[in-house]
Parts: structure tokens; C-alpha cells; sequence
């Protein structure tokens, strides 16, 4: 299982669209991981995969419009 995930935007026939890893973050999100702890800000949160380890989502273009893509961290095995 990877490390990290990092989302891009990419332009294609003129429209922003997001990479096959926004996809599988999303997926994970929806299908694998229960979310246990949110930022104050709530722009970082943590999940718990099926498998018990814990993932860090967080946004690292936030100055983009919506906070940018996503990134997905393994933080804890």
C-alpha cells in the first residue's frame, strides 16, 4: 500500500478535472477509512483504515480555489 497519495488538478478539453489519485483518495475515503479526528480549522483530518493504520488528510495548495487537491498520508502503520 502507498506511502502517499497526492490529488492534482489537470486541464483537459478546457475544464480542471481531477487525477486518477483524487479518485482513489475519494474512494478510500467513501469505502475505507472512518474518519477520528478533524482540525479546528477542518482542514486536516485523520482516518483509520480497514487495516488499522491511520491516514492524514490534508490540502497543500490551499490557495487554491476549495482548498486545492487533496493528499492522503500514512502517518502510523
Amino acid at each position: 500500500m502507498e506511502k502517499e497519495l497526492i490529488g492534482k488538478w489537470v486541464f483537459k478539453d478546457g475544464k480542471v478535472v481531477a487525477d486518477s489519485n483524487c479518485e482513489l483518495i475519494e474512494s478510500m475515503i467513501n469505502k475505507d477509512l472512518t474518519e477520528i479526528e478533524i482540525s479546528e480549522d477542518g482542514w486536516t483530518k485523520r482516518y483509520q483504515h480497514l487495516n488499522g493504520s491511520v491516514w492524514e488528510l490534508t490540502y497543500p495548495e490551499s490557495h487554491l480555489h476549495g482548498g486545492g487537491p487533496p493528499k492522503l498520508t500514512r502517518i502510523k502503520k
